[in-house]
């Protein structure tokens, strides 16, 4: 799995509101849950590296996560909310926590990887081209 640090340095790049110390400490919090497609390949990457984060804010103790799976009609849908609530709620400041999934139009795709989840899934630097023999 990805190192947090490495991921939650970027933690700007998540949209949303509130203290940047917890926005930070939710992010780390959440890349310790494994995508359950990439455990599959045994090649495991966190939430955060997938990208899957499409939204957090925090205001007094009170988090609203937003997720956008990796497919729109993703069976993992309930596991993965219940584990990022189960993490974030663990948190000590955390007075509540609600998960949500972004709206249909919005749709993930390898852009949204991280350049350590691209090199564990074997997948190409960003913005590099393939070549054509």
């Amino acid at each position: 799995m990805i190192a947090a640090s490495d991921e939650v340095l970027g933690a700007s790049a998540v949209p949303g509101s509130g203290s940047p110390d917890r926005r930070a400490a939710v992010l780390i919090a959440i890349e310790t849950i494994v995508d359950p497609c990439s455990r599959a390949l045994g090649r495991p990457v966190g939430l955060v590296g997938m990208g899957m984060i499409a939204g957090l804010d925090e205001e007094c103790g009170r988090v609203r996560v937003t997720v956008l799976p990796t497919f729109p009609t993703c069976m993992f849908r309930g596991v993965i909310e219940e584990e990022v609530e189960a993490v974030v709620r663990a948190l000590p400041w955390c007075a509540a926590v609600s998960v949500r999934f972004a709206d249909a139009e919005y749709v993930w795709d390898e852009s949204r990887l991280s350049e350590t989840a691209r090199a564990t899934l074997g997948r190409r630097p960003a913005g590099a081209r393939s070549r054509v023999a």
